[in-house]
């Protein structure tokens, strides 16, 4: 990754480049639309250009503390609080979900030394990725549309996920009296392995995208072709999954969410351990995810709000290739959710456990998932406010 020479030494924004995004036309877009603009509103910025993939994870966890002590430096500022970092991203959903776990990685040790350290980074995506899921799901149509946005100056929050996997050492006792039925694993033996941003997905979705990386050369038409490959060849995916806490159903019949009826808890941490929904699979397709379209004319999940509590979980279980094909048209305007054979729930905590193992797609990442009960994975909506650092401009 290179730092190219800043416009200013005091800057508001870092500009951050991935030049293989998409259809690699990043750099032609910061060079034509978006320096002229932030040149014509005296926006003074650094730019960042990344290499390879990876990079942008390597560079903000080992220079974030650095870029904030600059930033408040030029501030004049000794408060972390008022810190406000922007970051534009010329690149796909991969670009922001390395970045946010490279700013999450350089700032855990600084939470230890100062437990008020709560900068706020606010995102500006630029859709010059391949499946832009954050700026779609926003309604962002255009680069220059992004770009205005931006200057608008209007935001919402970004929440983040986060994905889970059992501790490895000797089960301590839980500090909560957990709720019957409790959960196979109490909270407090969980160890975070990713922040994610987007999606994570089990069975027809994460396969599509594993094997859409042979095909990056398409553009979004990857995903269609890899998508059909894996219908011809369809799989059921032997899982289940467990929802906690307060859940909500989406009605068909009505059009609207209702909420699950679940069992008292006196304290938060309770209710995440108290199972609400057990779903047994096979699963042929599963989403857990915090936008409402993954690409844009594909939309699984239309009622989700990168900026609410709820993690929106799509499901659909052992169907055969043609209901598959039916739903997966019907998600172009949403549809879908209508069809009796698709589940739609928001939950606060998902938890996946599978028999034989196998992989999780976490924004086009994949994290290997083990078989049984020490392979179990654990999906929230972070409420830490040390973790929700985020905005977007929207």
């Amino acid at each position: 990754m290179s730092l190219l020479a800043t416009s200013d030494s005091s800057f508001p924004l870092l500009v951050v480049l991935n030049p293989h995004a998409g259809r690699k036309q990043g750099r032609e877009q910061f060079t034509t639309i978006v320096k002229p603009a932030l040149d014509k509103a005296e926006i003074p910025f650094r730019l960042i250009e990344t290499t390879a993939k990876g990079h942008a994870l390597t560079y903000f966890k080992e220079n974030t503390q650095r870029i904030l002590s600059d930033l408040a430096q030029s501030l004049a500022t000794t408060s972390t609080k008022d810190l406000i970092l922007q970051i534009m991203v010329l690149g796909g959903d991969g670009t922001v979900h390395e970045i946010v776990n490279g700013v999450l990685g350089a700032l855990k040790c600084l939470y230890h030394a100062q437990s008020e350290f709560q900068p706020k980074i606010m995102f500006s995506v630029i859709p010059t990725g391949t499946g832009n899921s954050i700026a779609t799901s926003l309604g962002i149509k255009s680069v220059q549309d992004a770009i205005d946005r931006y200057l608008s100056g209007n935001t919402q929050a970004l929440r983040v996920m986060t994905v889970s996997t059992r501790d490895e050492r000797p089960p301590t006792a839980p500090s909560v009296s957990v709720s019957s039925p409790p959960s196979p694993v109490p909270f407090q033996e969980w160890n975070v392995q990713l922040y994610t941003v987007v999606v994570n997905s089990f069975g027809l979705h994460a396969a599509t995208v594993y094997e859409a990386e042979g095909f990056r050369s398409l553009g979004n038409d990857r995903f269609k072709l890899s998508a059909l490959k894996n219908i011809a060849l369809l799989q059921q995916y032997s899982a289940t999954v467990d929802l906690y806490g307060p859940i909500q159903r989406y009605d068909g019949t009505v059009g609207e969410f209702e909420a699950v009826p679940t069992a008292n808890a006196t304290s938060p941490e309770e209710a995440a351990n108290v199972l609400s929904r057990h779903l047994p699979g096979p699963f042929t397709y599963l989403l857990i995810t915090k936008q409402a379209s993954m690409e844009p004319g594909f939309k699984p999940t239309p009622f989700a709000r990168a900026s609410d509590e709820w993690l929106d979980v799509l499901c659909v279980q052992n169907v055969g290739r043609l209901t598959m094909l039916k739903i997966l048209g019907e998600a172009k305007s949403g549809a879908h959710i209508d069809d009796w054979r698709v589940q739609y729930f928001k939950a606060k905590v998902v938890e996946l456990e599978t028999p034989q193992g196998g992989r999780l797609c976490v924004d086009g990442e994949f994290l290997p998932i083990g078989a049984g009960l020490s392979g179990r994975v654990r999906v929230e909506v972070v409420s830490d406010p040390q973790v929700q650092l985020f905005h977007v401009f929207a």
